[in-house]
C-alpha cells in the first residue's frame, strides 16, 4: 500500500513560554523537535512520503533552515505551510502530499498517517502497529490509559465528580487512516466550521470508528519548557555525567611573523610556523573539544593542504569544534592547559590568555586554568625551538534555546 506521512508543525507555540520560537522547532540534542519527529516516523520502511508543514508566517525561512536536516532524504522529503489550526495545518499537509504522490505515482496515497511535530520519540514498533492497524480497519489512534485519577471540573475549578478512567485513554500520534476517510472528514470539519484537536476526533466526528492501539510512554508531546528534559533522555541522550577530551600540539618557532598563543599576540617574538597561525594552545584546545565528542581531529578539518587556511587565525578552528560539540549536544564547562615553553616569558599575560580563551569559550576565566612550565633545558622545547602545548577540557549535556526564523528579506 501506499502511506505518507503529514508532520504538523505550523503552530506558533504560544503556550509553551519560551519567547518567540516555537516549541516545535526547540533544540534537543542538537537538534530541532520536529527533526527528531520527522526523522522517527521516516525510520518505517512503510513511509514513503513526508510532508513537513511550518509556520506560514516566514515559511520560506522555516523551510530554508529546515531542508539541510533531510538532504539525504530529499526525494521523500517536502515542505507546505500551515493554516492557523490544527485542522487547517493537516489539510495543507495532505493537498501537498497528495500532490507529490500524483507527480510520483500517479494516485493518492493509500494511507495518510498524521503526526504531532512536538512528539519528537515515537517508537518505530509503534508507528508500524498504527499502520498495520490503519490498514486493517481503516483508521487508528495509539492510545495510553491514565494512570491518575482522574476528576471532572466545575466552572470555579472544584472538583465535580470522577471519571472513569478505565473507558479514557490519552490520545497520541501518529494517528493513521484510509486517505478517502480522513479526507472526507477534513472535508465535513471545514464545511461545518468545525476544528478538532486532532484527526481522530473529526473521523469519528463523520461517523466512521477508530481503533485503539496501545501507546507508549516513551512517545512524549513537549508541552513545557521541563519537558525538553525529558524528551533528551527519551532520545537516548542519558549522559549525565560530562565528556572529557585531552589535545596536544606542538611547534617550531619559524624566523618572521609575531607569536600568537591563546589568542593574543606576542610582539618581539617570531610565530611557530605552521599553516595557520600556529597558535598551539589553541590548536590543542581544538582538539580536545573535538575528543570529547569523538568528533574528527583538528587535521581532518583544516588540512594543511587547504591554501585558504594559510595564515588563518585559530580561533576559527575553536569555533567550529564548538559547533560540533553543540550539535552532539555539548557546549564547555571547564578547560585547563598547560603550556611548556622556555620562551618568552609567560606569566605576566597568563590572566590576558584566560580571559580571551574564557571569550571564546562562552564561559568565565575562573572556569579556565592555564599554566606555563618548562622542561628544564632538555628537549627541544628546553633548547628554545619550539613549544607545546596541552589542553583537557570538560563538556557539560547542554539544551541551548535557538533564536526563531526570520522571514527572509
Amino acid at each position: 500500500m501506499r502511506v505518507g506521512a503529514v508532520i504538523v508543525a505550523g503552530g506558533s507555540g504560544t503556550r509553551f513560554g519560551s519567547g518567540e520560537l516555537p516549541k516545535q522547532f526547540q533544540p534537543v540534542l542538537g537538534l530541532p523537535l520536529v527533526v527528531h519527529a520527522a526523522r522517527a516516523v521516516l525510520a518505517s520502511e512503510s513511509i514513503s512520503r513526508l510532508v513537513l508543514v511550518l509556520p506560514a508566517a516566514g515559511f520560506e525561512s522555516w523551510r530554508a533552515g529546515m531542508r539541510p536536516y533531510f538532504a539525504s532524504v530529499e526525494g521523500r522529503v517536502s515542505f507546505c505551510s500551515g493554516g492557523k489550526t490544527r485542522h487547517d495545518s493537516t489539510s495543507c499537509g495532505l493537498d501537498a502530499l497528495d500532490e507529490r504522490f500524483a507527480k510520483a505515482e500517479g494516485a493518492v496515497p493509500d494511507l495518510v498517517a498524521v503526526h504531532d511535530g512536538a512528539r519528537p520519540a515515537p517508537p518505530l514498533a509503534l508507528i508500524e502497529e498504527v499502520i498495520e492497524t490503519a490498514r486493517r480497519y481503516g483508521a487508528a489512534i495509539p492510545g495510553c490509559r491514565p494512570s491518575d485519577t482522574l476528576w471532572r471540573l466545575a466552572g470555579d475549578s472544584n472538583a465535580d465528580g470522577l471519571v472513569d478512567r478505565e473507558h479514557t485513554i490519552q490520545a497520541q500520534t501518529p494517528q493513521c487512516f484510509r486517505w478517502d476517510l480522513l479526507r472526507e472528514s477534513l472535508d465535513r470539519a471545514a464545511a461545518a466550521g468545525v476544528s478538532g484537536t486532532d484527526e481522530a476526533s473529526l473521523v469519528r466526528a463523520a461517523g466512521h470508528p477508530v481503533r485503539v492501539v496501545e501507546g507508549s510512554p516513551e512517545n512524549l508531546k513537549v508541552t513545557r519548557p521541563a519537558d525538553l528534559e525529558v524528551a533528551r533522555i527519551r532520545l537516548g541522550g542519558r549522559l549525565e555525567m560530562p565528556r572529557i577530551g585531552l589535545g596536544f600540539d606542538a611547534h617550531r618557532f619559524g624566523t618572521t611573523g609575531t607569536l600568537q598563543l591563546g589568542g593574543i599576540a606576542f610582539p618581539g617574538v617570531p610565530a611557530l610556523e605552521g599553516h595557520s597561525d600556529g597558535d598551539a594552545v589553541l590548536h590543542a584546545l581544538t582538539d580536545a573539544i573535538l575528543g570529547a565528542v569523538a568528533g574528527p581531529d583538528i587535521g581532518a578539518l583544516f588540512p594543511s593542504s587547504d591554501p585558504g587556511l594559510r595564515g588563518a587565525a585559530s580561533d576559527r578552528f575553536v569555533r567550529r569544534a564548538l559547533e560540533i560539540a553543540a550539535g552532539a549536544g555539548y557546549g564547555p564547562g571547564q578547560a585547563d592547559l598547560t603550556i611548556i615553553a622556555e620562551r618568552p616569558r609567560l606569566a605576566p599575560r597568563i590572566e590576558e590568555m584566560r580571559r580571551r580563551i574564557g571569550a571564546m569559550l562562552g564561559i568565565a576565566p575562573g572556569a579556565v586554568g592555564l599554566k606555563a612550565t618548562t622542561t628544564d633545558k632538555m628537549g627541544f622545547t628546553g633548547r628554545g625551538e619550539g613549544l607545546a602545548a596541552k589542553a583537557l577540557v570538560r563538556l557539560d549535556p547542554e539544551l541551548r534555546i535557538l533564536e526563531p526564523a526570520r522571514p527572509a528579506g
